[in-house]
């Protein structure tokens, strides 16, 4: 997941920020919502509430009936199920990767399948987003993916990385260490091995990072520390 670096603001936050462009139906540049899930009832009560927000969107069961539609590039975002009938998620990010698609890829994964979701960030997805599914999230990643196509100015940026960066502060180190590897796409089991403590500590320890960090979720919580990571790894 590539992006700009960013400078943080030190003053003046402003009080109501205006709304993405992403968000503004008048502004919005050509960009198109790819939404691939195999529940029909979810997908079309979803479909409605993003077609209601005068978002384009369209919507497949299956990876394959994607693959087979989507033959040139357009400027959009691909928001895919993880667990999908036939090809899987992780199979159609592969497919488009060899053949030269950098569509944007939003990653659904249910709690089971965020180790799966981190190893996909780690080869191109551009986030993911937990289930159970609500209009509001996709619309805010939708809204993320589209600043990074069109590499438009988020004004809600700065503020996030400074808030990120306090919030990383609060962390002791054995947090950090437990926090470290849950964003490597490693499960409570497996840390608890790596860090020799018992999977009950291993998940006390991230409840009061979910704490600390503020996070809604755990993709919530990912996406803050892949931002932090970015800042204080580039020259």
């Amino acid at each position: 997941m590539q992006r700009k670096r960013r400078g943080l603001r030190t003053s003046g936050r402003k009080s109501a920020p205006p709304l993405p462009e992403y968000q503004q139906p008048r502004k919005r540049k050509p960009f198109t919502m790819f939404f691939v899930e195999d529940d029909q009832e979810v997908r079309a009560t979803l479909v409605e509430d993003l077609v209601a927000q005068k978002i384009d969107v369209r919507d497949y069961m299956t990876a394959m009936e994607f693959y087979r539609d989507y033959r040139e590039k357009i400027p959009g975002v691909l928001i895919l199920d993880l667990r999908l009938p036939g090809m899987s998620g992780i199979e159609l990010q592969e497919k488009l990767l060899a053949e030269g698609f950098d569509l944007p890829i939003v990653m659904i994964a249910g709690h089971a399948d965020v180790p799966m979701a981190v190893r996909a960030i780690k080869n191109g997805a551009f986030d993911f987003i937990c289930k159970p599914l609500r209009v509001e999230s996709l619309i805010d990643l939708a809204s993320r993916a589209y600043a990074w196509f069109y590499e438009t100015d988020d004004d809600l940026l700065a503020d996030e990385l400074e808030e990120t960066e306090a919030s990383m502060a609060r962390l002791t180190s054995r947090e950090r260490q437990v926090l470290d590897l849950v964003a490597d796409g490693f499960s409570s089991r497996e840390i608890s091995t790596e860090l020799s403590i018992s999977s009950k500590t291993v998940e006390a320890h991230r409840a009061r990072i979910n704490d600390k960090m503020r996070a809604d979720n755990v993709a919530h919580l990912l996406r803050m520390c892949y931002a932090y990571r970015e800042i204080h790894t580039e020259p």
